[in-house]
């Protein structure tokens, strides 16, 4: 649902200069340089791994990466190298307990016509799963560590100097798939989704995932997104306050 949310709201919009936070393992930012044709990714990501599976990944489509291993904050952010037209930072924010500060400072990262997308779980979403699994994230070495509501990412965005252009709950498959995942407490690294082996749990979520993203697409994902919001989705751009370089 994430690329087809990307796919819709960046159409009409060009870049070349990509910058991915946190990436885990996702597809994401290679999606947005399908859609905005942008030729460069810069990783910022502090697993070696990630960075090695991103850097591929980007080979085989063509795109340039800049690898950059450090942890997420304001000075690694600050010390690079020019600005980007896109930033990705998706399910990065709730680990961090300085977001605030971490989101402006990629704001200031940000072309005059730059944008941003910031994906985070619900807060109501996080609770049912920590309802259901109290050690949930718990004893993770980068474990969620905020919950965010609406109010809450549109207030963080304006503290950042970002005006959303789109603010919507999304991912209901994720949030009936999680259900089973983390309430069988399946073996999961919070920081980058890496699961550790295949066994029937696994072979159970990517049932769960598969129908009820197949269900939900037929029936109406905006509709099924407001009954089981898993994450926010959100395409901010620089207000006219911003230093806009």
């Amino acid at each position: 649902m994430i690329e087809r949310l990307i796919e819709e709201h960046l159409k009409g919009f060009t870049g070349t200069r990509i910058l991915d936070v946190g990436p885990g393992y996702s597809e994401f930012s290679r999606c947005s340089a399908r859609v905005i044709g942008a030729s460069s990714i810069t990783i910022l990501d502090n697993d070696a791994d990630v960075l090695a599976f991103q850097a591929e990944r980007n080979r085989l489509e063509g795109i340039r990466t800049e690898s950059i291993s450090a942890l997420i904050g304001t000075d690694t952010i600050g010390a690079l190298a020019g600005q980007f037209d896109l930033i990705h930072c998706q399910e990065v924010l709730e680990h961090l307990p300085e977001a605030e500060v971490v989101l402006a400072a990629l704001a200031s990262k940000l072309t005059k016509r730059g944008r941003v997308i910031v994906t985070v779980p619900t807060a109501r979403s996080e609770r049912i799963i920590r309802f259901i699994n109290p050690g949930y994230m718990r004893h993770e070495q980068f474990g969620h560590v905020r919950e965010f509501d609406g109010e809450g990412l549109r207030k963080i965005l304006a503290q950042a100097g970002l005006v959303p252009e789109i603010l919507i709950p999304a991912q209901p498959h994720y949030f009936l798939a999680h259900l089973w995942f983390f309430g069988t407490r399946t073996p999961l690294q919070g920081s980058t989704g890496r699961v550790s082996g295949v066994g029937f749990r696994q072979k159970v979520f990517a049932l769960v995932l598969r129908s009820t993203s197949g269900a939900f697409a037929a029936t109406g994902f905006r509709f099924w997104s407001r009954l089981f919001p898993r994450n926010y989705f959100a395409i901010a751009r620089r207000g006219p306050g911003a230093d806009t370089r």
